[in-house]
């Protein structure tokens, strides 16, 4: 009996220390590490993942129009040299058509030597005709000529001749009419011989009439006619000499006409003729240069994952023109090939020095620097994802005598730049509620949250300039109690980053601007969170107080980074932010 009541007596104690524990339990409960805030140095990188690949690469694509279908392929990884044959195309089609274009060909250039002298003869027979035309042009010239020059000359002068011995011929009538007149008075002469005397005295006179009106005929009449006959017979010489000309001209052309189509279509049949044997001659592939076989889609990126069977490489599948084979890399020079999301661009410089570490090649590195960042986003991965944006940068390795492989995982550390001699605080030790930065000072009252502003952030360090000095001491972990302290954000309230906060909704707000920590969700109608702040911060988020029945949460922004990808499509991703495994940058 004694020892049931010092039982219970026990328990009852024990029951009163713990209900003591619970009362005197606190914000001071449960404290984890602390850390100093110190003034230090510390690197800002980027750390990224990509792949390997060549920074030369020869691209071997098909050539042959069409679709073609590969019948013979060399295997993958091997190693050529110039002039090995990579791929064979089926070239059966092809070949038809070759001897199809030859026989074409030959009828071609069978009507064009008929065209040809054809041109040949049309072209003697009008050399021909224009020199008949041309002669006629000059005799009838040389005829006008003589008639002017001689003729006419001749005529006028017969005219005046004939005048002149008219007149003569009728003086000496009129000499013999007195004769004969003076004879007839003296009786010597009859009358019928007087009368006859007289006769040929009119005859002479009408004869000068005769050969006066002669030369009026002449000069008015007989040369105006010929004169005018003469000279068109000249034009009408000229004129003929002119179309004969034109139609030889006609003639020849349409000659030459037929004669150039049918050079003309010789040369489209020998240049489809030599495009097909060219096109045979591309169904057969070769290395234009040494490197070893890497298939198209082959590499990293999973690219060859989305191909269908119909579109990987390999014997018996159909290819199109243009469409990439294969790649010959030269692995002298290798890039380290990485996609950094938009938040992070801005820290992003050519000629940044890098380190890479890559898969399969344990206790290396391999140091380079960055040497091409591209202008516009990959859209790759858009359909997964419409709202990532990620920028390709290309970091070359230095040489090594490494072997190394295109499409190979590797790890690359972005050196952004070094912060010197600054207050900083461990990045684990800052959280964030209403889009501002909080740190949990401990003191002689016990932990309070002091409100930070940021300035550079690494992957372990974090710049501090405003909210506690150096030599203060601030926590690394938390109980749920403390964070609740925290302070509530009001409603319009925004926040470093340029976020606003509110209320309502399953989300409760949107995102601010590049590399803000994820919004935490509460049911629908509670309150919502959305923090702001550097791109990139590392920091831990604390939720609303949680209404009754829901758990408390509290994540880091690594964390919310960590889901992004996971999300359906359709919904908001989580903007992604750094933890403190992952890269750090600069506000």
């Amino acid at each position: 009996m004694r020892i049931g009541f010092a039982l219970v007596g026990i328990g009852i104690l024990a029951l009163a220390g713990w209900g003591l524990s619970l009362l005197t339990a606190g914000p001071s409960a449960e404290v984890a590490d602390r850390a100093l805030v110190a003034n230090r140095a510390f690197n800002v990188v980027l750390k990224e993942k990509g792949e390997l690949r060549a920074a030369k690469s020869t691209d071997i694509s098909c050539e042959v129009e069409g679709r073609s279908t590969i019948i013979k392929l060399i295997p993958e990884g091997t190693a050529v040299k110039e002039g090995d044959v990579l791929v064979e195309l089926a070239s059966a089609e092809i070949e038809d058509k070759i001897r199809q274009s030859e026989l074409k060909e030959a009828n071609s250039i069978a009507a064009l030597e008929a065209a040809q002298a054809d041109l040949q003869i049309q072209q003697d027979k009008n050399n021909s005709d224009i020199r008949k035309a041309s002669l006629e042009v000059t005799l009838k010239s040389i005829d006008l000529e003589k008639y002017r020059e001689g003729e006419w000359m001749q005529k006028l002068r017969d005219a005046e001749i004939a005048i002149e011995q008219a007149e003569v011929d009728l003086e000496r009538r009129q000499e013999d009419f007195l004769a004969s007149q003076k004879l007839f008075e003296k009786g010597y002469t009859t009358r019928a011989e007087n009368e006859d005397a007289e006769f040929r005295k009119r005859k002479a006179a009408w004869d000068i009439e005769k050969a006066k009106m002669a030369k009026v005929v002449l000069e008015n009449y007989t040369d105006k006619a010929d004169r005018a006959k003469r000279e068109s017979d000249v034009e009408e010489a000229k004129k003929d000499l002119d179309r004969v000309a034109a139609s030889a001209k006609a003639q020849e052309a349409q000659k030459t006409a037929a004669a150039e189509g049918k050079t003309k279509e010789l040369e489209l049949i020998q240049a489809e003729l030599a495009k097909l044997r060219t096109q045979h001659e591309k169904c057969r592939i070769v290395a234009p240069t040494q490197g070893f076989v890497v298939y198209a889609g082959s590499g990293g990126s999973g690219r060859r994952f989305f191909m269908s069977a119909e579109e990987q490489i390999k014997e018996g599948a159909t290819v199109f023109e243009r469409q990439m084979l294969m790649q010959l890399p030269d692995t002298s020079v290798m890039n380290a090939v990485v996609r950094v999301h938009e938040a992070k661009t801005d820290k992003l410089r050519s000629g940044q020095k890098a380190v890479v570490t890559i898969e399969g090649i344990p206790g290396r590195t391999f140091p380079g620097e960055v040497t091409k960042i591209a202008v516009l986003a990959d859209s790759q991965s858009s359909w997964l994802n419409p709202d990532l944006k990620e920028y390709e940068t290309e970091i070359t390795l230095d040489a090594t005598d490494v072997p190394l492989k295109p499409g190979v995982t590797a790890h690359a550390e972005i050196h952004v730049q070094t912060v010197e001699d600054v207050v900083t605080i461990p990045v684990q030790s800052v959280y964030s509620k209403g889009g501002k930065r909080y740190v949990f000072r401990d003191t002689k009252r016990g932990p309070e949250y002091v409100e930070v502003s940021l300035g550079a952030v690494g992957t372990e360090w974090a710049e501090v300039k405003s909210g506690v000095e150096a030599g203060d001491q601030v926590l690394l972990a938390l109980n749920e109690d403390l964070k609740r302290t925290l302070p509530e954000a009001q409603a319009g309230e925004r926040g470093p980053g340029g976020t606003q906060r509110g209320r309502g909704g399953p989300r409760g707000g949107q995102a601010g601007g590049p590399g803000m920590n994820a919004p935490a969700r509460g049911p629908a109608g509670g309150k919502g969170d959305v923090r702001g702040g550097p791109p990139g911060a590392i920091v831990q988020v604390v939720s609303p107080k949680p209404e009754a029945g829901e758990k408390d949460k509290t994540t880091t922004d690594g964390a919310a980074a960590s889901d992004e990808n996971k999300k359906p499509e359709g919904q908001p991703p989580k903007e992604k932010a750094a933890s403190p495994s992952s890269s750090g940058t600069t506000p």
